[in-house]
């Protein structure tokens, strides 16, 4: 495990990442939607990247205002939201964004993931973020979000993206993430100061 203290050091490891890599963050709690707008906006801001961003903590209306909030060029992004209707929301329609039902219907988020895709076709630097393993728990049993990890690192490698998964420190049982760092290139701890 890599532990990374500054935002020169993400960039770095960011970058490296060759496509087809694959990056396990994990962040502590307090942390986490700073962590994530780093690493979004070093993808999408710095290293100029496209990316497919899969929501499973923020209803995309929020996190679209709070991406614009930080300066992140989120034209540069296409969203699945699995937690707006989760919660009984009224998606509006948006070119850049999916809704999908609940982050316990795996196969429908497979299908949107494809649909993204399909979406993304053409351009020539993609990752997909995964935002966050440890809340597909709160749905879904270990072993359930163990296989569907298992897809989605075959299907980015598949496809020649750059993926990123984050989870939150101390959310995921230990046996889960030392099966979740097998499907990565790197495992890395942000420990950045502010």
């Amino acid at each position: 495990m890599i532990k990374i203290n500054t935002l020169k050091d993400l960039r770095r490891e960011l970058s490296t990442l060759p496509f087809r890599g694959i990056v396990l963050f994990i962040t502590n709690v307090n942390n986490y939607f700073r962590d994530s707008v780093y690493i979004i906006k070093i993808l999408v801001n710095s290293l100029k990247f496209d990316g497919i961003y899969i929501t499973i903590n923020k209803p995309y209306q929020n996190l679209i205002g709070l991406l614009k909030k930080n300066r992140v060029d989120t034209e540069k992004l296409f969203f699945i939201d699995c937690i707006t209707k989760t919660v009984g929301g009224k998606p509006e329609i948006a070119e850049n964004c999916l809704f999908i039902a609940s982050p316990q219907n795996l196969t429908e988020l497979g299908v949107a993931l494809s649909q993204a895709m399909e979406a993304m076709k053409g351009k020539p630097n993609k990752f997909l973020l995964l935002d966050s393993l440890s809340t597909l728990l709160i749905y879904n049993n270990a072993g359930t979000v163990a296989r569907f990890s298992h897809f989605l690192t075959t299907k980015i490698r598949l496809s020649k993206l750059k993926g990123v998964f984050i989870i939150v420190e101390k959310e995921m049982e230990e046996k889960l993430l030392i099966t979740l760092s097998e499907f990565c290139d790197k495992v890395i701890k942000l420990q950045i100061e502010r």
